[in-house]
């Protein structure tokens, strides 16, 4: 199993980049500023992408380790564009707010590109704890 590329690496560690700065702009002042008063929901989405931005200073420290925070961002952004982004565009109730979402949700599209399937499919894998497995 080769490592990824120094180049491979960099972009990574860029991904994560976008993720901190996009998500700092973007969520963390309303996590400073109305989170008190907002609707429960937008309260815990403001949390958890709050707790995504934190996490994705230490994919710039450890791009290979963090992986996991990388699929969950394409993961929750494929599951919201197919069930929701899609459906609104196949009835013609595609509304503005839909289609800002839409486009944030783009911005992941080169991370499909950038993350070292292969190899993370690799590692990962062998990683994995065989919980069924009897063990003395």
């Amino acid at each position: 199993m080769n490592s990824p590329s120094l180049l491979r690496l960099h972009l990574l560690r860029g991904s994560y980049l976008l993720l901190l700065v996009g998500l700092t702009l973007q969520i963390v002042p309303d996590l400073l500023g109305p989170v008190v008063t907002m609707p429960l929901m937008d309260g815990v989405v403001t949390a958890m992408l709050s707790a995504l931005a934190m996490l994705s200073i230490l994919g710039l420290f450890a791009p290979i380790f963090m992986l996991p925070l990388l699929w969950f961002e394409l993961g929750w952004k494929l599951i919201w564009v197919l069930f929701v982004a899609l459906p609104r565009w196949q009835t013609d109730t595609m509304d503005e707010a839909t289609m800002e979402v839409l486009f944030a949700c783009a911005f992941v599209v080169p991370f499909v590109f950038i993350v070292p399937w292969r190899y993370a499919i690799a590692r990962y894998s062998s990683a994995l704890d065989p919980w069924w497995t009897k063990r003395s």
